[in-house]
């Protein structure tokens, strides 16, 4: 029991540094609602692990604070081994001069993904519409997050992204998302950050759905 525990409490801390990138101690303990001493031990060993890293960043006042963020190896932890095998192929396809026949599976990929979200999003009004989409993408592994800003143009936060070794390869993937957004909400979605590009998550602004 306490193992399981053990490795709920390391996948949160973990889970949390994929989405904030540095935190220190104190931060992840106030995340979590537990001491400094807890989260200790399992900063210790994702640390002996290799998933987690930590660097010295100097204040103008007090000691240095050690932050800690995602080693490589604890970012592939939200890469699951289909998507490893994924992008291997699409890699393979590439190098045998195959990338329209990648970008037409793409497409056709990305019309089924609509279908399927049409089903479930189309009875709902635009704003529960809205809701709904960001708990199917976490649902999906996307670990996402709707936000409001001023102005009533909402952000949509992904702090993972299952398809980013794709994406990689296929930039193409990222704008099907985009038009993805588009098609199924019915309103302008304009992508400002992307993780292939080396921010630590995607963020889509969707406009005011105009009656």
């Amino acid at each position: 029991m306490e193992i399981n525990q053990d490795r709920s409490t390391r996948m949160q801390i973990l889970s949390l540094l994929k989405k904030e990138s540095h935190l220190s101690m104190s931060q992840i303990a106030s995340r979590l609602g537990v001491t400094k001493m807890a989260v200790f031990k399992h900063i210790t060993a994702l640390e002996a692990s290799g998933l987690i890293e930590r660097s010295t960043v100097k204040k103008h006042v007090g000691r240095p604070v050690s932050m800690f963020a995602l080693t490589p190896s604890g970012k592939k932890r939200f890469v699951s081994s289909y998507a490893g095998l994924m992008t291997d192929l699409v890699s393979y396809l590439i190098s045998k001069d195959q990338k329209d026949l990648v970008l037409d599976f793409l497409k056709k990929r990305y019309a089924s993904i609509r279908d399927e979200y049409e089903q479930e999003l189309f009875p709902l009004d635009a704003e529960k519409r809205l809701k709904q989409l960001a708990v199917m993408r976490d649902r999906e592994g996307y670990m996402a997050e709707l936000r409001n800003t001023p102005g009533g143009i909402h952000e949509l936060i992904e702090f993972n992204c299952p398809i980013f070794q794709i994406a990689t390869l296929m930039g193409e993937a990222c704008d099907l998302e985009n038009s993805l957004f588009r098609s199924v909400l019915g309103v302008q979605v304009d992508s400002t950050h992307k993780q292939i590009t080396g921010e630590s998550f995607c963020r889509f602004l969707i406009h005011k759905h105009e009656p």
